[in-house]
């Protein structure tokens, strides 16, 4: 009992590392993306600005040097019009006029525009021609430009003081952000108000903007805890993951260490080929129709009692009998099915396979042999990959997929968001289709987390150009929001529960009339699907 009590602590070890490790080493990661995407963000804020304020001063250097030309240098009457209209059709000044050497406003049109007195610094011999500074009044700036038209005299333009006013950042900075501009001499244009402030936050993003044309910079300041909480739906995918992980492992090496027992008992019935397949349909959501089924493994004894597949699924995959155990159900598909699929060639049949089935070849020698003359064509197939298991060598798994799709089959990712690969295979391995994992479609509408997991999946899915389907639908309001988000296929026992070849049969043979959009969801007598429910 004691040697027992070591083996099972140092079993929850394992699993605790095996849980552990991976969610600490990604929130770290995840935390350095989100800030690396937020500077991004605040760069971008920065240089919309900046893009924003050289336009204006360029549109009001260019008014000015107009009225230069034409020689609307007075306060003429004519010359007071020529003002109004060029300030007319300006996008962004909303005055020009004319200051003296002491920098008082002599006149200006439209003169509505004045909502304080305009007095700007006295003129000096050896200012540049060309100068742009910043009136204060009421609690506002106002950003002018000036343009020197003789010794005593400088044309002047005054921007509205909203004219910076540009929706610059992403949503999450839309409460956390602040947009600074500065002269060179370090006036301040545009200071953005609201609750949050850089000096608040420690280690808050900070990205700079300089103008290489006019002396003008902008700081753009966005809080780092913002960028890092755009990692969330990620952080809950992994933590999902490595805590299933780590159950995995610990329900794995429980089962290793009294599964010998079993082991006479369970080859001699693999020998005896006690195992058939169910066949559980899979639903079009929007008609109703039959797509057709995922094939799932029963052990029906010589005394015709059925042992539930997660009973025997784990012994089955840690001593490679699973192999035999899935070249004998894809043979049974085949004097099932084969009539009827070859008058319907709509219709798909999708085995699973195993991480084991990805060791070697022999699996693709396996699939030709029983399917090639068949009455199935390969393009009714589809051959779902579990992330159940970690597949060891992803290269050679990659290749294998890539010639069973080469056949014409498709392949799948079962249980995605649940096993070793997580994203990681979507990318590497090429897979068609995704199989949201029941775990998440149980919680649709009664906890936040696993709906928007299920949701940021269909997204993925969809940018990534891959089929959908979604596995334990049990409910109605499961099966309307899965409708709502895309999902167009799904299987569950809102529909129907894995059942014999004979019942599969007679439902494609009837039309399905159990497929319908709006069956009600099964009663509590109905038995709850096995989530080790595959083969």
């Amino acid at each position: 009992m004691k040697r027992r009590l070591v083996q099972w602590g140092k079993t929850a070890i394992a699993a605790a590392l095996m849980a552990g490790l991976p969610i600490m080493v990604s929130d770290y990661v995840l935390s350095r993306n989100g800030l690396a995407e937020g500077r991004v963000e605040a760069r971008e804020m920065a240089e919309r600005v900046l893009e924003r304020a050289e336009a204006v001063i360029g549109e009001g250097l260019t008014l000015l040097a107009e009225a230069r030309k034409r020689a609307v240098v007075d306060c003429g009457y004519d010359s007071r019009a020529a003002y109004g209209h060029l300030a007319f059709q300006a996008s962004y000044v909303q005055q020009i006029g004319l200051i003296d050497e002491a920098g008082t406003l002599i006149c200006g049109e439209p003169m509505g525009a004045l909502a304080f007195p305009a007095r700007l610094p006295a003129a000096d011999p050896g200012d540049p021609s060309v100068m742009i500074g910043i009136l204060k009044g009421n609690g506002d700036s106002q950003a002018v430009v000036t343009l020197r038209v003789d010794p005593r005299q400088r044309l002047v333009a005054r921007f509205d003081r909203d004219v910076l006013d540009v929706a610059a950042g992403p949503s999450y900075f839309r409460d956390a952000s602040r947009i600074e501009v500065f002269l060179e001499d370090g006036s301040v244009w545009l200071r953005t108000a609201g609750n949050w402030a850089p000096e608040k936050e420690p280690g808050a993003i900070v990205e700079t903007a300089t103008s290489h044309r006019y002396p003008i910079k902008v700081v753009a300041s966005a809080s780092a805890v913002a960028a890092e909480d755009t990692m969330a739906p990620l952080r809950a995918i992994v933590l999902v993951v490595a805590t299933l992980s780590g159950i995995a492992v610990f329900a794995v090496n429980l089962w290793n260490n009294w599964r010998g027992q079993a082991g006479d008992a369970f080859t001699r019935a693999v020998e005896n080929q006690e195992f058939v397949p169910y066949y559980q349909p899979v639903f079009d959501l929007f008609t109703g129709e039959i797509r057709g089924c995922e094939v799932l493994v029963r052990w029906r004894r010589e005394n015709g009692t059925m042992v539930p597949p997660g009973q025997f699924l784990p012994y089955a995959e840690a001593t490679g009998l699973i192999r035999d155990i899935t070249r004998q159900l894809m043979a049974k598909t085949v004097e099932d099915c084969a009539a009827i699929y070859r008058r319907n060639p709509h219709l798909k049949l999708s085995i699973n396979l195993t991480a084991m089935h990805f060791n070697d070849l022999e699996i693709l020698d396996e699939i030709q042999d029983i399917y090639g003359d068949s009455g199935i064509a390969f393009d009714q197939l589809c051959f779902e990959v579990t992330e159940q298991h970690p597949l060891k060598d992803l290269n050679l798994s990659r290749a294998i997929i890539g010639r069973i799709q080469a056949l014409g089959a498709a392949v799948a990712l079962d249980d995605v968001g649940t096993g070793h690969g997580g994203l990681a295979y979507l990318q590497k391995l090429g897979v068609d289709i995704i199989k949201i994992d029941k775990m998440f479609i149980d919680h649709i509408g009664t906890d936040h987390s696993s709906q928007t997991i299920v949701d940021t999946l269909v997204e993925l899915a969809n940018q990534l150009g891959l089929g959908i389907i979604a596995e334990g639908v049990e409910t109605q309001d499961q099966l309307e929001h899965l409708k709502r988000v895309g999902v167009a296929t799904a299987q569950g026992y809102v529909f129907s529960p894995p059942v014999p070849a004979k019942a599969y049969l007679e439902m494609l043979e009837k039309g399905a009339p159990a497929a319908r959009a709006d069956t009600a969801a099964p009663t509590a007598a109905a038995p709850a699907p096995d989530r080790r429910d595959a083969a």
